[in-house]
């Protein structure tokens, strides 16, 4: 499994401005807070439970990409 240090790397070597912005969100208020002004829609986004614990959010980005979150 890859660990979050290096997903974070990956996006911020193809995507620096966006790789800067998603290191400095901590926690799902955060992302929430910030989709909006980045352009995300929150009707967009998906919330997938994957256990009692464990979620996945994805965020369709305006350019057709996707950020994907693991959120415990």
């Amino acid at each position: 499994m890859t660990s979050y240090h290096d997903q974070l790397a990956a996006v911020s070597a193809a995507d620096r401005v966006l790789g800067d912005r998603v290191a400095q969100l901590r926690n799902l208020e955060g992302i929430l807070g910030w989709a909006p002004g980045a352009g995300i829609p929150l009707a967009g986004i998906d919330l997938v439970q994957q256990d009692e614990y464990s979620y996945d959010l994805f965020l369709p980005l305006p350019d057709a990409r996707w950020l994907v979150f693991g959120v415990t």
